[in-house]
């Protein structure tokens, strides 16, 4: 028997000639594929300039607020539903252009709400409680922008800044920062720090705070320099930088300095009290005293009498417009170098109405 080898399979050359075909469109296809690519890629860096070009921001600048722009601010700084129920009717309320880019200047923002505290008074908006959660909202705002704005050295701290120098006994005296110098700072002190004791030596680490103007407080230890006088005759103190500085924590309240006179009584715990009376009993007689500083949660009131740390107070603040006594616990006292006293005060009861006073005195609105 005799078999015929190849017979039924065709040659090498035939099955590449059947194959050929296959792989020119393999290759189409891949050059088709590539094309389609390249013109994706093209269009996707067209619409990622866009998004970063002038026109674009600027649009985007223009555009009014939106809730979604509210979502995500509450969102990206762990705001409350509050919060972000009082901004999105300050922005309806004002029609204002798109809060996100507001969100990066302090005075834009206070701005923003005074225009919007006018049109929610003169159309009745307000309700006491909405009143002070309107305040709340500013102030996390302000604490919101500054963040953005730290100071990480003294060389940023602007002329005019008060710093505060700490005593080792923890008095503090304030000196003004008169000129800010690539390698050092000088601040102006006053002529009884001078010459006296309390003068801090050459070439001495001490201690000093201060506050920006977006409200963030920071501490700081430096090396003093030397002093000097200058053509006005004012003393002076060199002082070196340091990019050492520490941000104190947040207070809960915005603060104003005031020079007023004030009110206060001494207080004591009510042992018969019931829930519809008031904790406390404020004696009848009253000391004059002067009001140095004030937030919605507290106030330092300076006096002569020899008053100590963690009594009950009764502040009464007519000047101000508020017709209730205060009731507060002293936190702190502080001798001043005029030889008053500081008395640092926390307030412990206190209505939502003189609360929204003291906010609207803080931030110069008329209530």
């Amino acid at each position: 028997m005799f078999f015929l080898l190849g017979s039924g399979s065709g040659s090498p050359i035939e099955a590449r000639q059947t194959h050929a075909p296959d792989i020119a469109i393999i290759l189409i296809l891949l050059i088709i594929f590539a094309v389609i690519l390249g013109i994706a890629f093209i269009v996707f860096m067209r619409f990622k300039n866009y998004y970063k070009s002038e026109k674009y921001l600027e649009k985007e600048r223009s555009r009014k607020t939106k809730y979604k722009d509210i979502q995500k601010i509450a969102k990206d700084n762990n705001l409350t539903s509050q919060d972000s129920s009082i901004l999105w009717e300050v922005c309806r309320v004002t029609e204002c252009n798109n809060i996100i880019y507001l969100l990066k200047s302090n005075e834009e923002i206070n701005e923003l709400f005074r225009t919007a505290y006018q049109i929610m008074k003169e159309k009745n908006l307000f309700t006491p409680q909405k009143m002070n959660n309107f305040f709340v909202c500013l102030f996390k705002l302000e604490l919101i922008v500054a963040q953005t704005k730290k100071v990480l050295s003294t060389r940023q701290i602007p002329e005019q800044t008060v710093l505060f120098y700490i005593s080792p006994e923890g008095e503090q005296y304030p000196f003004t920062v008169v000129q800010n110098q690539k390698d050092f700072f000088v601040v102006e002190i006053p002529d009884f720090i001078y010459n006296s004791p309390r003068k801090p030596e050459k070439l001495t680490r001490s201690r000093f705070t201060f506050k920006t103007h977006d409200g963030l407080s920071y501490n700081l230890v430096t090396r003093i320099i030397r002093y000097n006088q200058a053509n006005d005759g004012k003393y002076q103190m060199i002082i070196s930088h340091t990019d050492q500085l520490e941000s104190q924590a947040q207070r809960h309240f915005k603060r104003e300095f005031f020079e007023m006179q004030c009110n206060f009584a001494s207080v004591k715990e009510n042992p018969d009290s019931k829930k519809s009376e008031s904790k406390y009993i404020v004696s009848e007689t009253e000391y004059e005293g002067k009001l140095s500083n004030i937030s919605a949660g507290g106030c330092c009131i300076q006096t002569t009498l020899p008053i100590k740390e963690n009594q009950l107070i009764g502040v009464i603040l007519l000047d101000a417009g508020i017709d209730e006594t205060i009731i507060g616990i002293i936190r702190k006292t502080r001798k001043l170098p005029t030889g008053m006293l500081a008395l640092h005060i926390q307030f412990l009861e206190i209505s939502i109405e003189a609360r929204n006073r003291i906010y609207t005195l803080v931030y110069k609105y008329e209530l």
